[in-house]
């Protein structure tokens, strides 16, 4: 069964430090180092100082970005700029936006998850994840003992009685209210021990599925192996968990700007497509609206893509056939991928035709993830890159499948929008 439980969390002491949005912060991985210093100027209780604290030449093994982390994060609590919360809940979080002209919010709660191996079953991932990054959140939490960062879960409620019971907590006042972005987030403390309990225990016979955050739950598991028995508390990892039936959940595709390790021979490339795709041009002048448009004609099932080369130019592609990619796949890739537009677009058209292979860690830099589209149109226009391949978003029930049966997507094959927030609630070991 899947072990969740409500804990006491460390809370900023708005007190001290001001409100919400002065403290807390993007998930690790997206801040680049120009967001790392605004964060820093920001305030100076910001939670960037223990998720990504600065590094300098003059580190040492004694000194170093994750001890520094490690002594704020003493100090704070010492100085209650963290203080613990009073009673042990559940923190109900929602993000409500807009998309398409449409208001979507997204609820869902942190909770205390117990780790366990993925053989099991219960706790499915759906991405590959890299040792250089597991190694880093490892460093940070041997320092800490503690998750800043919740990892993302999603589970299966269609009828929609946890949500129910989390709209609940949400009729009350929010302790903390962050808006950014055109983003509003909000969270509540639900305290409610019965409903706690009615919560906990709906989650016995169910899975989750690990929408973001592979690497910090390998790390969490990893740790808890080795120093389980030191490290009271270290067993579960903080999880935001949410609705995958629910109708706000929202994945977003993820597309690829590609900067050739050769001469870019654009006639070539084009020649060798036809092999494996349908070839429409698209419309002299190409921009957003006509790529969205062009993706959002495939039906339900055919694999289509956007490519485009600058300048207004480039083309509308179909694939002929899904087999294609199977003569190409390495005897360990299962053929169950060839579903994926992710799958084929990077077997077919990155890895075969440009010879990009970007499983290798030395082929990585030719390609870059971008999820807005005028940004990518843009990059090739000013020949930063070669050109793009714009494509559909993976479905839920494509991860959700797939994740069950053991089998991981590709690295950035998902983009669930909008992510969370560092610094809302922290769960710390023994307490």
């Amino acid at each position: 069964m899947v072990d969740i439980a409500p804990f006491a969390g460390l809370l900023f002491n708005q007190e001290k430090t001001g409100p919400a949005d002065q403290v807390t912060a993007p998930p690790y991985d997206v801040i680049s180092p120009q967001q790392q210093d605004a964060l820093y100027e920001k305030n100076p209780f910001n939670v960037v100082r223990l998720i990504l604290e600065k590094q300098y030449t003059e580190d040492t093994e004694d000194n170093n970005r994750y001890t520094r982390s490690a002594a704020t994060f003493k100090q704070w609590i010492e100085e209650q700029v963290l203080v613990k919360d009073e009673k042990p809940g559940f923190y109900v979080y929602s993000q409500e936006y807009t998309y398409d002209g449409q208001v979507v919010c997204r609820a869902g709660f942190f909770a205390r998850v117990r780790t366990e191996d993925f053989s099991t079953g219960r706790i499915c991932p759906h991405e590959f994840t890299l040792s250089k990054a597991k190694k880093d959140r490892m460093q940070l939490l041997k320092a800490c003992q503690a998750n800043f960062s919740p990892i993302f879960g999603l589970f299966s409620d269609p009828s929609g009685e946890v949500d129910a019971w989390l709209s609940e907590a949400m009729q009350g006042e929010p302790f903390a209210v962050v808006e950014e972005k055109g983003i509003l987030h909000k969270a509540w403390h639900l305290d409610d021990e019965e409903k706690q309990v009615l919560i906990a225990e709906r989650f016995k016979n169910k899975k989750i599925y690990i929408a973001d955050g592979h690497h910090r739950y390998e790390t969490a598991l990893n740790y808890h192996k080795e120093n389980g028995s030191a490290v009271e508390g270290s067993a579960h990892v903080m999880m935001f968990l949410t609705n995958l039936d629910a109708q706000s959940l929202a994945i977003y595709p993820i597309h690829r700007l590609i900067k050739t390790p050769f001469p870019f021979d654009e006639a070539g490339f084009m020649n060798q497509v036809k092999n494996y795709f349908i070839v429409d041009p698209l419309p002299e002048g190409t921009g957003v609206t006509e790529i969205k448009s062009s993706l959002e004609s495939a039906e339900q099932g055919e694999i289509v893509f956007c490519v485009y080369f600058g300048q207004g130019r480039g083309s509308f592609i179909k694939l002929k056939d899904k087999e294609h990619m199977v003569p190409l796949l390495d005897p360990e890739e299962p053929t169950d991928l060839k579903v994926l537009d992710v799958a084929q677009l990077h077997t077919l058209l990155i890895r075969s035709i440009l010879k990009i292979d970007t499983r290798q860690a030395d082929s990585q830099q030719y390609v870059t993830y971008k999820v807005d589209i005028a940004e990518a149109l843009s990059r090739v226009d000013s020949g930063e890159f070669d050109l793009v391949f714009f494509m559909n978003a993976t479905r839920i029930d494509q991860v959700r499948e797939l994740a069950e049966n053991g089998i991981r997507l590709p690295q950035k094959a998902t983009f669930f929008y909008p992510k969370l927030l560092s610094g809302l609630v922290i769960n710390k070991f023994g307490s």
